[in-house]
């Protein structure tokens, strides 16, 4: 009887140890994906940027403020930018792409990173025009 009960809570204490095992497990790789996701999103809008740029020689968007998301920035008609799918995959509270400066000759989009991802430490990022930085 003894033998029989030990054996039970053994496999129990395994069940358990191996649920919170895969719990960590897809929970940190959802992280990473997330954050995969926000750097596509910013090699996206780098080259969106960029090609405005070349078109109208500026980075101004007549209709784009600072401080705004930057999904809501899509400029007049076929000139403007193809961001309106550039959504951070959280998007909620500091996680979203922000435009945080435009002027003549450069941009600012700011975002964060939930996880240490390509030598890239978690935190606030930004994408200027030179790339990707603090």
């Amino acid at each position: 009887m003894f033998r029989k009960t030990k054996k039970i809570i053994v496999y129990s204490i395994l069940l358990i140890i191996a649920i919170a095992l895969l719990s960590w497990w897809f929970f940190y790789n959802s992280v990473r994906s997330r954050d995969f996701e926000r750097l596509g999103d910013m090699r996206v809008l780098e080259a969106e940027m960029n090609s405005y740029f070349f078109r109208f020689n500026t980075y101004q968007i007549p209709e784009c403020r600072e401080g705004s998301l930057i999904n809501f920035c899509l400029g007049q008609g076929d000139n403007g930018l193809k961001v309106a799918g550039l959504i951070d995959p959280v998007n909620t509270s500091n996680l979203r792409y922000i435009l945080t400066e435009m002027t003549a000759d450069n941009f600012r989009v700011e975002f964060y990173l939930e996880s240490n991802l390509l030598g890239l430490a978690s935190g606030k990022y930004a994408l200027t025009k030179e790339g990707l930085g603090r």
